[in-house]
């Protein structure tokens, strides 16, 4: 039976990847045995990125339009595995400042 890695080693390695790659810094991290990683990023294009590194297929990015304070945003998680931890990467932004690749998600 394969563990998980620790909470400790998963933040290490998170930090360990900002650092080597250039990555940008999430806006929130949480980490824990019962729900894995998330990251909360700024961004979609920031977590373009996280989600590139970590090889997380295209397939499991959902968008979804998103309404709060009377500003259109899209929502997007992406759910995967990265180095033998659940992984959950999330952004909330303006429609007007998110890429068009998000923008068609959401319109279908």
């Amino acid at each position: 039976m394969k563990t998980s890695p620790s909470i400790p080693v998963v933040l290490f390695t998170v930090a360990d990847a900002m650092g080597r790659n250039a990555l940008p810094l999430p806006v929130k991290v949480e980490a824990s045995d019962a729900y894995g990683l998330e990251l909360d990023l700024a961004t979609h294009t920031e977590l373009r990125r996280w989600a590139r590194y970590m090889r997380l297929p295209v397939e499991q990015w959902n968008s979804q339009p998103y309404e709060r304070d009377d500003v259109p945003k899209v929502l997007t998680n992406v759910y995967g595995a990265w180095r033998g931890i659940r992984v959950r990467l999330h952004c909330c932004e303006p429609t007007t400042d998110t890429p068009a690749e998000f923008l068609s998600a959401v319109a279908r």
